[in-house]
């Protein structure tokens, strides 16, 4: 039985080891080869990595991932797409989050409606005192906004790790109102074991 037990060992060191050299060598190749990589996996013209304006390639001992995702995220009447989708290189699986509900959903491609939309948010944001500025248009790290459309109003929620705030933007005159801001307390969470390949 201890000669069974040795074996055993002795072979899950050797997958392990094998399990980490291929997982090594892959982390070698860099990240741009892996966007390539994934980009290739996911084998289909209707996904265009440009339209998603966060790229993560990120790996822990059992798997590496590369994430497409979107800081600002629009919701409007009919909206379904990928928000976030990602792709494993090692470890298995792929998927997404999803914007919206239905059975066809598709990669993200912003309208130009879409961009007008979230174009008219980001001037309301940068003119008013309320809420501060948002320079380029571009949401840091780690934070993502959602707007949803109203009849009247862009619903706008923002949330990062740490804070979330929320307000109202007039669809005519661009005016902010009902602005709230809260944060999160995250004294009792585990930290994310990925680390990031850059």
């Amino acid at each position: 039985m201890k000669k069974i037990s040795a074996v055993l060992f002795f072979y899950l060191c050797f997958v392990n080891l094998q399990a980490q050299t291929i997982l090594d060598s892959l982390k070698a190749l860099g990240r741009d080869s892996l966007i390539k990589l994934a980009i290739k996996k996911v084998n289909d013209p209707k996904f265009n990595p440009a339209n998603y304006d966060l790229i993560t390639v990120k790996a822990n001992s059992k798997s590496l991932i590369v994430e497409f995702d979107l800081s600002v995220r629009l919701i409007t009447n009919g909206s379904c797409y990928y928000h976030s989708f990602f792709v494993s290189l090692y470890g298995g699986g792929s998927g997404g989050s999803i914007t919206g509900d239905c059975d066809n959903v598709k990669y993200y491609h912003p309208s130009v409606a879409d961009k007008r939309s979230i174009e008219f948010v980001f001037n309301a944001i940068n003119k008013s005192e309320e809420i501060g500025h948002v320079p380029d248009n571009k949401i840091a790290k780690g934070t993502t906004m959602t707007i949803t459309e109203k009849p009247t109003y862009y619903y706008v929620e923002v949330s990062s790790w740490s804070t979330y705030s929320h307000y109202k933007v007039n669809k005519v005159s661009g005016k902010i109102s009902e602005a709230n801001h809260k944060h999160y307390d995250r004294s009792g969470e585990q930290p994310d074991d990925f680390v990031e390949i850059k």
